[in-house]
């Protein structure tokens, strides 16, 4: 071999070896907890309310398990723009006011969590009370719904649980006092201000039955739960915070009355028979007529009820 290239050669051999710099390999990203409870609220012209309600769900603890979604009924304040101010909520806005029943059914159908945990803005969570009625929930597998105590600022007891309605009640609900000093207290009736329930079971019965207006999808609901031997618990050691507001105007209590009589004339037809509902409404009809509410009395005889249709502005 030439010199030359020998010595090339060697050269090659002895050229020092430069090890690349190691390259950072970015982080994987962490998928975002799945949420266990869906906080829903149900919403109509009540922002101070609602911006309570947000704020207070907002400081719950475990935070990242529960989703806030708001269903804004047609709303002329600003409700429908409080996410702006509350970066984690979600607000679905409708046109205009469904009712609470098709609301809370195109709400719930949105829902990512395992639980439905039904709202109205007059309540304010405290930090513990999502995760109390969640570790109740998972640990109890025969309660298909919880509710925490509402209590209001002297601490008195929020009217949240009664009877079931029946055909000699009538519109006169019979109220349930709850031990405060119980662990569980097993309730026939709990109304959605403040009310968790499996989202299965919530899909199980199809949702609500859209042939309610504003009242009486509660009473429904816990009906289905209890014809499936499944239990309604009041926890009355996980509270809540209750502020009495109403966003309806006088001008509107003809069609929330209405609405109320109808409903329950659906109840009773499900779960009395036919005539039973339509003796309930006849006996509503005779009343208007007697006490001379003649603007409720032609809302009973058309049937009106609050589903979107309704001219009146709530």
């Amino acid at each position: 071999m030439p010199i030359a290239s020998k010595r090339k050669v060697e050269a090659r051999k002895e050229a020092p070896v430069i090890e690349a710099e190691p390259v950072e390999q970015p982080l994987a990203e962490q998928p975002a907890p799945t949420p266990k409870v869906t906080a829903l609220v149900f919403s109509y012209d009540s922002a101070p309310a609602l911006r309570r309600c947000l704020a207070a769900l907002e400081g719950s603890h475990d935070r990242a398990l529960i989703q806030i979604l708001v269903v804004d009924c047609g709303s002329h304040d600003e409700s429908p723009q409080l996410d702006s101010e509350f970066e984690g909520v979600t607000i679905l806005r409708l046109p205009r006011y469904f009712g609470r029943t098709k609301a809370l059914n195109i709400a719930s159908r949105t829902a990512a969590g395992e639980h439905l945990f039904l709202l109205t803005p007059q309540v304010e969570v405290l930090p513990t009370t999502i995760p109390a009625l969640l570790a109740r929930m998972e640990s109890d597998q025969e309660a298909a719904a919880l509710c925490p105590l509402l209590l209001d600022t002297e601490s008195h007891s929020h009217a949240q649980f009664f009877l079931l309605p029946t055909p000699a009640t009538g519109l006169e609900l019979t109220p349930v006092e709850i031990d405060k000093a119980a662990g569980a207290v097993p309730v026939e009736y709990a109304t959605f201000e403040a009310f968790m329930v499996r989202k299965y079971f919530f899909k199980g019965i199809n949702y609500l039955d859209e042939r309610y207006g504003e009242f009486w999808s509660d009473a429904e609901l816990c009906y289905q739960i209890r014809r499936a031997s499944r239990k309604i618990l009041a926890l009355p050691q996980v509270t809540a915070l209750f502020t009495p507001h109403s966003p309806y105007s006088e001008s509107s209590k003809t069609i929330l009355d209405a609405d109320r009589v109808h409903g329950l004339a659906v109840y009773f037809g499900k779960h009395n028979g036919f005539l039973t509902g339509l003796l309930f409404r006849i006996k509503s009809i005779l009343k208007a007529l007697l006490t001379l509410r003649l603007s409720l009395l032609i809302a009973l005889v058309s049937g009106t009820k609050i589903d979107g249709s309704q001219s009146e502005i709530l």
